[in-house]
C-alpha cells in the first residue's frame, strides 16, 4: 500500500511531514512501483512464452532493484537491473554474488 505524504492544511503550519519524512515515503512508494513493474514484466514474459511454444528455451528471470546484486543468481542467464545506477547485470553462474557480470550502465 502506498504511503501518503502529509502536507498539512496550510504552508508551514507544522502539520505535514518533514521534507525527510516525505521523501522517505516517496522512496518507499517508488520501490513498491519498481517491484510491481518487475512482477508485471515477469507475468507478461510468461504469457509471451505460452504464445511462443517454438521459442528455443525459456525466458530468463529478471529482478529490478535500487541496488546492485547482493545475492547469488538463481540460474544461469538471469538478469538484474540496478535502477539507481542504471546498470544491467547478467549471471554467468549460480554459486556466488560475484557470478553477476555487469553488462552496461546508462550513467557515467
Amino acid at each position: 500500500m502506498f504511503e501518503r505524504v502529509e502536507i498539512g492544511d496550510a504552508p508551514d503550519d507544522g502539520a505535514g511531514d518533514s521534507l525527510r519524512e516525505g521523501f522517505e515515503k516517496l522512496n518507499r512508494n517508488f520501490g513498491l512501483l519498481a517491484d510491481r513493474l518487475a512482477e508485471i514484466s515477469a507475468e507478461l514474459a510468461d504469457l509471451r512464452a505460452q504464445e511462443a511454444p517454438d521459442w528455443p528455451g525459456s525466458f530468463a528471470p529478471r529482478h529490478v532493484a535500487e541496488r546492485p546484486p547482493d545475492q547469488p543468481p538463481p540460474l544461469l542467464g538471469a538478469v538484474w537491473v540496478d535502477a539507481s545506477a542504471g546498470a544491467v547485470y547478467v549471471s554467468a553462474g549460480t554459486g556466488a554474488v560475484s557470478d553477476w557480470v555487469k553488462l552496461a550502465t546508462s550513467r557515467g
